[in-house]
């Protein structure tokens, strides 16, 4: 006769986890106060470049989820960019409200995805490497050697001619860093720099819709502006839902990072 009790017990948490989160905590608040310290020195500007180029992107994405169609998308080294696109059956007001937010929320989102995975990487490798692959989609299916910008949108972002040339060095400069980090022999060096892409994504983000939520109340021009246009809503409205969506989108990933399991790639 045996009269052992059964019982439920916690699932024992990973050897040298609590370690690992804390490191990762730590690694986030120093990466995010030291970028918000320089976010708009000139050593900042590679990475405010690619906040841009996200941003970018995802107007092209989420106009081709749509049906649409990508003529271009280009940065230049004003820190601005401009993404030509064609909508099918003409250009309906919930479509041009979900690819004028896609910029914004979708860079928030992005890092928010990326913080998340920081936390799951240990040697980041992969990581890494994926995302090297997908500045060379960028590169290879949006952005042309050449264009030709005109009109508000143009002048509003210091666009030009030549921006098709310098989207292309960028994203190779870009592909050549995250190869040469992610070949490199030192786990920690690669795991601050996947960090640090992940933090710029986020506050770039965060910090671009409060420069458009007091650019839509001076009658600016930005990406509210045109949505608005869409939407007989103002363009303050549109900049404040973007950035309490992309605090959100941020925080969660942050949330999530900060209370997920670790597993190695």
């Amino acid at each position: 006769m045996s009269n052992a009790a059964s019982s439920s017990l916690p699932a024992p948490t990973a050897p040298g986890e609590g370690a690992r989160k804390r490191d990762f905590a730590i690694t986030v608040a120093v990466v995010a106060l030291g970028s918000l310290a320089v976010w708009t020195t000139p050593p900042m500007l590679p990475l405010r470049l690619l906040v841009t180029l996200v941003h970018e992107a995802g107007h092209a994405l989420m106009a081709m989820l749509l049906g649409g169609t990508v003529q271009s998308v280009t940065i230049n080294p004003s820190e601005g960019g401009l993404t030509f696109f064609s909508l099918p059956a003409g250009r309906s007001t919930f479509r041009l409200i979900a690819v004028g937010s896609a910029g914004y929320v979708g860079t928030a989102i992005a890092g928010g995805v990326l913080l998340e995975l920081c936390s799951r990487v240990s040697r980041a490798r992969i990581a890494l490497g994926s995302l090297a692959v997908l500045v060379a989609a960028i590169g290879l299916a949006w952005v042309p050697l050449s264009t030709g910008p005109s009109g508000v949108a143009a002048s509003a972002t210091g666009s030009s001619s030549g921006d098709g040339r310098f989207t292309i060095f960028f994203c190779v400069a870009v592909i050549l860093v995250l190869v040469a980090v992610a070949v490199q022999p030192h786990v920690r060096i690669r795991r601050i720099v996947l960090v640090a892409i992940a933090t710029a994504l986020c506050l770039g983000a965060v910090e671009d819709l409060r420069l458009v939520l007091s650019l839509s109340r001076t009658g600016g021009h930005s990406d509210a502006t045109i949505v608005s246009e869409a939407a007989f809503l103002p363009p303050w409205f549109w900049a404040t839902l973007w950035l309490l969506l992309g605090v959100a989108a941020c925080g969660l990933g942050l949330w999530s990072a900060l209370g997920g399991r670790g597993r190695k790639t």
